[in-house]
């Protein structure tokens, strides 16, 4: 099974952008996480990792974050799977609405991870690293 697990630093972002492409695809896998445990602006390293770790366990997880810290965030996360885990966690700097619904219409048309992530390569942001 594929996750898309969804980063912003909103609540009502990573949840509007995971109804919106559930409202496209049905029942997909798609996992939000967005803001602080007290539902506050920013990221929150703990709800992430589990999140992550869950949906690892299950299969493979396509990542996409909002912005900045989020993203930060996920690689953060990711490096704390164990290594076989990790092998199956993928990021992907695609915008977050269009990728959201890019991926979540692959995997709901049982495209591999690795199809999906070279759907999303069209919709990929520049980096500013």
């Amino acid at each position: 099974m594929i996750s898309l697990l969804i980063l912003s630093h909103s609540p009502k972002i990573a949840d509007g952008v995971r109804d919106f492409a559930l409202q496209m695809t049905g029942e997909t896998n798609i996992v939000a996480i967005g803001g602080t445990k007290t539902g506050a602006f920013g990221t929150d390293y703990d709800r992430t990792f589990e999140a992550m770790l869950r949906a690892a366990e299950q299969g493979e997880v396509i990542c996409l974050a909002d912005m900045g810290s989020a993203r930060l965030t996920g690689q953060m996360a990711r490096e704390a799977l164990d290594d076989e885990l990790r092998k199956h966690v993928f990021l992907c700097d695609a915008a977050l609405v269009e990728g959201a619904l890019i991926a979540a219409i692959a995997i709901a048309a049982e495209h591999s991870a690795k199809e999906t992530l070279e759907q999303l390569q069209e919709y990929m942001l520049p980096k500013n690293d």
